[in-house]
């Protein structure tokens, strides 16, 4: 037998075997003549591929189909939720969450540690492999674990895998975190931009499934967006593709931390909403708030800002309806820049405000043209707060389930 013909018969099992899972991962449970008739592929072949799968413990049967009224009912299948899982790992401004994650895309023995004001270096990587450490100790699994995705405010590097110079978070600077993680915990490691293993976790298990194309805008403490073209991360050239909170939306606008003016997350993010509210608050403007500030905006955080607004206050409602228009604005360009299938919007204050998701669609659809909007379908998080683990978790699974196609 040729062996170049082996080879493409080689590939092409495995790619069937991938897609399979894909599909278990997009519907949940599967019959056998159901991934059949998806996949275009006979019975026979769907059967011995099935056969191969549950014995590498990758799906498992998950009961029978309810719909069949007569004779034998056929079973179903589902991702096998127990015995392949990966750490996600997701390091924001003010903290790190890890936890492990299974096939199925359930989150397990999660961990959160807070960093401290003005953290230096050694600090910030301490709490962060402590964290990863408690919960690889304290899940068991760590046998069973194929490895650690870190999703990290970028810019960063994830060849090298090196943090580069986050604008919220200096304590990463430069710090080559892959390196120094593998080293604690003898884990195969991946980093990856945390806004784009949102986007792929939305992709996998939210609200991004049946997509190819789509935009995740994480608005949150920072404003962040990862880009998914044909099912796979969009990383750009040097791996800055995204950035959606730099672009600037005024050119007159406050300074950003990243050295910029009027940029998007200068402007709607939650920092600087907490700064417009002091300013206001300075101001004498009437606020449930006033309680909480101390004249320098030190009192608050943006949750309080989000809780204030939920419970009515009109400061608050006020600033985080304004900051929900700038970034609809800057979707508007979006769509008409790159017209995705999906923009998904996640970020705490997506999360917890529900009217930012509705002034976010209302603008960005009355400022983009209405032969694009139409077509793209504008949708909250699935996965919330979780979006940030999930998806830094998946990269580690789509690594491995990539490879067994090679």
């Amino acid at each position: 037998m040729n062996n170049s013909v082996g080879k493409n018969n080689r590939h092409v099992r495995n790619l069937n075997r991938i897609g399979i899972i894909a599909l278990l991962r997009d519907y949940g449970s599967l019959t056998k003549a159901e991934i059949a008739a998806k996949m275009n592929l006979t019975f026979t072949a769907v059967n011995n591929l099935v056969e191969e799968l549950m014995r590498d413990r990758l799906i498992a049967e998950a009961g029978f189909y309810d719909e069949s009224s007569r004779g034998r009912k056929p079973k179903l299948l589902s991702l096998n939720s127990g015995d392949i899982y990966a750490v996600g790992v997701h390091i924001s401004a003010s903290s790190v969450r890890a936890a492990v994650i299974n096939l199925q895309g359930k989150a397990m023995m999660e961990k959160r540690s807070i960093f401290e004001d003005n953290a230096n270096r050694g600090s910030v990587v301490n709490v962060i492999i402590s964290t990863i450490q408690a919960v690889l100790d304290e899940s068991g699994l760590k046998s069973q674990i194929i490895g650690i995705g870190v999703g990290a405010p970028g810019p960063l590097d994830p060849v090298q895998g090196k943090i580069l110079s986050p604008p919220n978070l200096p304590g990463l600077h430069q710090v080559r975190l892959k390196g120094l993680i593998e080293e604690n915990t003898e884990l195969p490691t991946q980093i990856e931009k945390d806004a784009n293993v949102m986007a792929l976790g939305e992709l996998w298990y939210g609200n991004g499934r049946h997509f190819s194309n789509l935009v995740y805008v994480d608005a949150d403490i920072g404003i962040g967006s990862g880009l998914i073209f044909n099912q796979k991360i969009y990383q750009g050239y040097p791996f800055g593709a995204g950035e959606i909170g730099h672009c600037t939306i005024d050119i007159d606008g406050p300074r950003c931390n990243c050295g910029n003016y009027g940029c998007l997350e200068a402007i709607a993010s939650g920092i600087a909403i907490v700064r417009r509210v002091g300013e206001e608050l300075r101001r004498g403007a009437a606020s449930s708030l006033k309680s909480s500030f101390d004249g320098n905006d030190h009192g608050l955080d943006v949750t309080d800002v989000i809780t204030a607004g939920l419970e009515g206050d009109q400061l608050a409602a006020n600033m985080l309806n304004e900051s929900a228009r700038y970034v609809g604005i800057s979707l508007a360009n979006v769509i008409n820049l790159l017209t995705p299938e999906t923009i998904i919007i996640g970020g705490v204050l997506a999360n917890r405000y529900p009217d930012f998701f509705k002034y976010v669609k209302e603008t960005s659809y009355n400022r983009s043209l209405s032969s694009f909007h139409n077509k793209i379908v504008l949708q909250p998080s699935e996965l919330g707060e979780l979006a940030g683990i999930i998806g830094a978790g998946t990269i580690v699974l789509e690594k491995f389930l990539n490879e067994m196609s090679e």
